[in-house]
């Protein structure tokens, strides 16, 4: 058994996802007992920080665990707070992160750690007033 804390001073820059984000992201790797299955991990936004918008093939499950943050999908922008569940479906275009006063971490669970998604989609609304309190 492993046990180990989502902390907001551990994890990493997105490296080679960099391009995905706006703003200050870290991604802190958590002990994973799935080895075929899906990717566990935490995503710790600094205020205003997001990722840009994107679509998993096999869809993706966010726990928000501390913090304010925004979520969003073709039907509009959302405010999640801890202990919100947020389901993306297989397909569905959709962005999330931090709000623009608040810092956000979410738990992630979806198929692969990077593979499955695409970051080549239509921005739609994106960059339409963030900074004025999305």
């Amino acid at each position: 058994m492993e046990i180990e804390r989502i902390d907001a001073s551990v994890g990493e820059a997105p490296g080679e996802l960099a391009s995905s984000f706006q703003g200050e992201a870290r991604i802190q790797r958590l002990p994973n007992p799935f080895p075929d299955g899906p990717a566990v991990f935490a995503v710790h936004f600094r205020p205003g920080a997001r990722t840009r918008p994107h679509v998993h093939g096999e869809g993706q499950l966010l726990h928000v665990v501390a913090g304010r943050g925004i979520v969003a999908d073709v039907r509009g922008r959302r405010v999640v707070e801890a202990g919100d569940v947020v389901a993306a479906l297989p397909g569905e275009w959709h962005w999330h992160g931090a709000s623009p006063d608040s810092p956000m971490t979410h738990l992630t669970v979806q198929a692969s750690a990077s593979g499955g998604i695409d970051w080549d989609v239509e921005e739609r609304d994106w960059a339409e007033g963030y900074g004025d309190g999305a």
